[in-house]
């Protein structure tokens, strides 16, 4: 009898060790494979629709660009007009020659922008999201209607409100027929994308991975799909979302061209964005190894980084002990890198300073050694940071 319990409680104890691993290394395997931080913020999306196949062709139905600040839930959305006129051919039609490769570099090329992922997605996808997320209350002021058999189009809306799904909500968004065309669809598509995106919010974890589980089938990722449930996990929590109107303008002939004299302010609002959520970001330690040990140094610094609209984590102005050659930067986040460098000359264009990170043994002893006189000064350092920044 006691070696029957003695056998039970064993099997009770190698269950529940199993039990706690499979749990353990679940976790692991689910924030590994579907749950990854992406390396870049904001991080920047190149999103497009596509039609149907029509005599072999298949062009761009929708255009759009979204920066994503992950780290402060805001997102920026602009749409490219479809008919928008480059070099005498339509945008949707660089889709058509080139594919998805081609479109993005002529925007990349436009805009001096790098895509960190690129999203295609047809009609079939757009109708799951409409019958999964939907339904979405549109509320429709004028009489809509347009038939297309080629492309089994067919729009028949009365003013009112409608609670539209899928097949409802897609014929919704392809109409651009009105006074303003392929212009009015775009205020169309973002009205339905924030319902959507919305509503979205709300579904469980497990809803959302069937959700992408099942998008798979019509969708073109070029992205992680760890990096997506991450992105998202993110704007369940609450979101703002700013629309920025694409530098266009329509000339004499009726086409959509290119604004040329808007376009280099609206490159400067995706490069503010940008340099913005990188400097929110940044964890910085400022080390002070210069001459002067007083607060005189503490004062002219914060001066030098209001330049940036950004302060250091830290600032060590007193005198611990150490001793440096040359001005260093310690990247203990290597991603962080190319953006500290230009941050930095920002903040001193006078100097040159040394990166360098903890791969190499006599960068990892110096490091240890300046953590070293850190805590032996009482100074004790709160990570995770991205770099130490040293200046004579």
């Amino acid at each position: 009898m006691k070696l029957v319990r003695t056998l039970a409680i064993l099997t009770l104890t190698v269950t529940l060790s199993a039990l706690l691993f499979l749990t353990l290394i679940c976790g692991w395997l689910f924030e590994f494979f579907l749950y990854r931080e992406p390396e870049v913020n904001p991080y920047s999306l190149l999103v497009v629709g596509v039609d149907a196949m029509i005599e072999g062709t298949r062009r761009a139905d929708a255009i759009m660009i979204a920066l994503i600040n992950h780290k402060d839930r805001r997102i920026m959305i602009s749409s490219v007009p479809r008919d928008l006129l480059l070099q005498n051919s339509k945008i949707n039609a660089t889709y058509a020659r080139s594919g998805i490769s081609g479109l993005e570099q002529t925007l990349s090329k436009l805009l001096d922008i790098n895509f960190n992922g690129v999203v295609v997605v047809d009609y079939a996808a757009f109708k799951y999201l409409g019958d999964e997320l939907g339904p979405v209350e549109i509320h429709i002021k004028e009489p809509m209607k347009y038939v297309d058999s080629v492309q089994k189009l067919y729009i028949d809306f009365q003013p009112g409100v409608y609670l539209m799904r899928g097949d409802e909500l897609l014929a919704y968004i392809r109409y651009r027929k009105g006074p303003m065309g392929d212009l009015s669809r775009i205020e169309r598509q973002k009205e339905v994308l924030m319902k959507l995106v919305e509503n979205a919010r709300h579904v469980t974890l497990q809803k959302l991975l069937s959700v992408f589980k099942n998008l798979q089938k019509n969708v073109d990722l070029k992205v992680s799909t760890g990096e997506l449930v991450y992105l998202f996990s993110k704007l369940r929590k609450g979101f703002s979302v700013d629309f920025v109107s694409f530098p266009y303008m329509i000339n004499e002939q009726g086409d959509v061209v290119l604004d040329e004299k808007k376009l280099a302010a609206y490159k400067q609002t995706l490069k503010e964005m940008k340099t913005q959520a990188q400097k929110e970001t940044f964890r910085i330690v400022l080390i002070n190894a210069g001459p002067d040990k007083t607060r005189v140094f503490l004062e002219r610094h914060v001066v030098l980084w209001n330049r940036v609209s950004l302060q250091p984590s830290l600032i060590v102005w007193e005198d611990v002990g150490l001793s440096f050659r040359d001005d260093v930067v310690f990247v203990l986040d290597k991603n962080t890198q190319e953006a500290l460098k230009g941050l930095l000359k920002s903040v001193y264009p006078e100097k040159t300073f040394t990166f360098t990170s903890l791969d190499e043994p006599s960068t990892l002893k110096n490091y240890f050694e300046l953590i070293d006189k850190l805590s032996k000064n009482r100074i004790y350092v709160k990570f995770p940071i991205d770099a130490f920044v040293v200046v004579r």
